[in-house]
């Protein structure tokens, strides 16, 4: 009363929202899980910095801040609870999550822009933090709920972006099906927003039609199915079709009897790779030449996922892919550095690999591809560990599924599991595991997969019995 009192006296309006500051200091404090479900209703909401407020560092608002506030809370809560950590430590996937960051933060130390790779390694700590530690300590303690109540705000929230996206790209006047969709101001653009609901569709599947969850549950994750086919289909993203549709025939697939799944799926893999060496081969074939141009009709830009010739986009990705790994070429051990290939890459364009909409800074995303990203900032074990980022947790989550007996623990490994896989799909064509809607869902995934391995999805208690009484015994 008293600070609102002086406000009013002095006509200082800041000094109104200090009362907030404090209440939500106190709630961040002794319930950050208020703080974590508002980072995760907000997270498809969120802004880039340079959408309103002009280039602030590539921030995202308000994720990147409530990832940063949680960080702290996190940190504040191992050292005052000083909790037994070491199941947790032992379990593979905070293990590979942990030396990725040592990782970064070794290659950083090595980094050809010093400055540039600790801001990168500084984003991915928070984010983490944010979507990762947090999730775990929240479903450690509170079991199946906490994850049924991320899926429902990602469901709810993403639902409020799509239908805002969908009314500001209607006032434009432009035609819906004229393939140059912007998802604006939520998404960068529209690879991003593909790419982030191509994960979300088979995990929705799941939930929606497959989970015992109750009518509630299930009317909302199968409305937000609506949206998020919606949203892919308008996203026009070839890749990001190409690995939804892969990723639910793939869970249909593995859901089949144990010896179709063991002889179909390593077949289709196989068969796969030896049509992609072929088709490669016979490029220069007239006859096999695909000269389809994506974004110049819809049939025309369904076909043109196999130009890799005169398709700009496709050739572009080439391009990048080329430069990513003759970077890693120069510097195999610790790479350029992480955070950099945008600022480097152009040193290593080719003029034969070169296409018209080729550029020196970084511009429509960076290497196109996982992988080789990592390879070029943070060397050959940087590759070797982001690979393991995706198949560690893919075992991880199978295993779990064939294992669980319980009908809503076992699909909720499944629809974890395939929007990884799902997303593993789409990270040879993009990345975007940096930005705060796919990276931190993927984390979030990874902190699903590691509760219910840990604690079987039931709430953990780490109370101890300290004194046991002596079995009764009964006189002869």
């Amino acid at each position: 009363m008293g600070v609102v009192w002086f406000a009013t006296k002095s006509v200082n309006l800041f000094l109104f929202g200090l009362p907030l500051v404090v209440i939500f200091a106190y709630i961040t404090i002794t319930d950050y899980k208020y703080v974590w479900y508002g980072l995760v209703f907000l997270m498809p909401l969120s802004i880039t910095d340079h959408e309103f407020f002009g280039s602030i560092g590539g921030l995202t608002f308000p994720t990147d801040l409530l990832c940063l506030l949680l960080l702290a809370v996190f940190v504040f809560k191992m050292v005052s609870e000083r909790t037994n950590m070491l199941t947790f430590l032992a379990h593979p996937v905070p293990i590979l999550i942990g030396l990725q960051l040592l990782w970064l933060l070794f290659t950083s130390t090595a980094s050809y822009m010093p400055v540039v790779s600790w801001k990168a390694t500084l984003a991915a700590t928070w984010l983490i933090a944010g979507f990762y530690l947090i999730p775990v300590t929240m479903f450690r303690n509170g079991g199946t709920q906490p994850m049924i109540r991320f899926f429902e705000l990602i469901a709810i929230s993403f639902s409020i972006a799509f239908v805002i996206i969908m009314m500001l790209y209607m006032s434009t006047g432009r035609s819906l099906f004229g393939l140059r969709f912007n998802p604006g101001p939520f998404f960068l653009d529209h690879t991003v927003f593909g790419g982030f609901t191509a994960t979300w569709v088979p995990i929705m599947v799941v939930l929606g039609f497959f989970t015992p969850l109750s009518s509630h549950s299930k009317f909302i994750f199968r409305s937000a199915l609506f949206f998020f086919l919606a949203a892919l289909f308008f996203s026009y993203s070839r890749g990001a079709w190409a690995s939804c549709l892969a990723g639910l025939g793939l869970m249909g697939l593995y859901v089949m009897n144990k010896w179709v799944r063991r002889l179909v799926i390593p077949s289709l893999v196989v068969g796969f790779a030896v049509v992609v060496v072929m088709w490669y081969l016979g490029q220069g074939n007239v006859r096999a030449k695909n000269n389809a141009v994506s974004r110049k009709s819809f049939t025309e830009h369904v076909a043109s996922i196999t130009n890799f010739r005169t398709d700009y986009s496709n050739a572009e990705r080439i391009n990048r892919w080329y430069c990513a790994w003759e970077m890693w070429k120069d510097k195999p051990f610790f790479g350029y550095g992480p955070g950099t290939y945008m600022f480097v890459y152009g040193d290593y364009q080719k003029a034969s690999v070169r296409t018209p909409v080729s550029t020196n800074r970084g511009d429509n995303g960076t290497a196109h591809n996982e992988f080789l990203l990592a390879m070029s900032e943070t060397g050959t074990l940087g590759g070797f560990l982001m690979l393991a980022y995706f198949v560690v947790p893919i075992v991880v989550g199978l295993r779990g599924f064939r294992r669980q007996v319980d009908p809503t623990l076992k699909m909720l490994y499944l629809a974890v599991s395939f929007g990884i896989v799902t997303y593993g799909i789409h990270a040879w064509v993009n990345n975007f595991l940096d930005q705060d809607k796919v990276g931190g869902t993927y984390l979030t995934a990874l902190a699903i997969l590691t509760a219910l391995d840990l604690y079987g999805g039931k709430p953990f208690s780490a109370k101890v019995k300290t004194k046991v009484d002596p079995p009764s015994s009964t006189e002869s």
